[in-house]
């Protein structure tokens, strides 16, 4: 799950039945157009919150044969202020406190965006260390490697200010309490399995109709995002529409 609740941080993860239904809902439109014969299309949608997949259209200017599909793709939604930091510790620096990009990210990428926050950080760039970050598909492990020294990972650090003392994005690799002792890496104490997995809902293969439609209703949560791809083709230029709604 990608949010978790802390003392200092609100954010409704579960809504009363009665308030899903009474809710006003706004639906909102994703769309894109390309010409396949200048690049292919390759576009990543989520939401900051539960939401449903409502229809899904295609629509193409001609009759060349092209391949497209859409996919539910696995990962981790990260929002700003709520499940954005991770303390990390050096026996050469002083514990910092890493801020994670707001976005979606599979298991690999996530692991990249640590790392490119780690290495950006001034404190650990002046010791220097910088790190490798890695995730594991099969095991569903992190390992957090600096390039020397050793590190410990916080999931609180009882010196900072309340609002800052929580490492509020570790459960997201995996890390739910902090690491007893300096060690050469961090790994996850528990596994984050299935970030790097995608289902395909829609998969055409040489297709040549004008356009396609598709509304079976797809419900998903704030840790899953809808991958639309299309490969390079003929001069055709292909547009889609998303129309999905955040279920509050």
């Amino acid at each position: 799950m990608a949010i978790k609740n802390f003392p200092h941080v609100i954010y409704k993860t579960v809504v009363p039945a009665i308030d899903r239904v009474m809710a006003k809902r706004t639906p909102i439109s994703a769309s894109a157009s390309s010409n396949l014969a200048s690049a292919s299309i390759n576009n990543v949608i989520n939401s900051d919150a539960g939401w449903q997949i409502d229809s899904i259209s295609f629509s193409f200017s001609n009759a060349a044969a092209r391949d497209y599909s859409v996919a539910i793709r696995n990962g981790r939604r990260v929002v700003s202020k709520y499940n954005d930091s991770l303390w990390i510790w050096s026996d050469k620096a002083f514990p910092q406190l890493i801020y994670l990009s707001d976005g979606f990210y599979t298991g690999t990428e996530l692991a990249a965006q640590l790392k490119a926050q780690l290495d950006a950080n001034a404190a650990f760039a002046a010791v220097p260390v910088t790190f490798t970050v890695s995730y594991n598909s099969t095991t569903g492990i992190y390992t957090i490697t600096p390039s020397s020294g050793n590190i410990k990972y916080l999931d609180q650090n009882p010196a900072s200010w309340l609002s800052y003392r929580q490492s509020t994005g570790g459960h997201l690799f995996g890390l739910n309490a902090s690491t007893a002792n300096f060690a050469s890496n961090v790994s996850s104490d528990t596994s984050v399995a299935s970030l790097d997995t995608e289902n395909l809902i829609i998969n055409q293969t040489a297709n040549t109709a004008l356009s396609y439609y598709h509304d079976d209703v797809h419900t998903l949560s704030i840790d899953q995002a809808i991958h639309v791809a299309s490969n390079s083709a003929s001069d055709v230029t292909a547009s889609y529409v998303v129309v999905y709604e955040k279920i509050v």
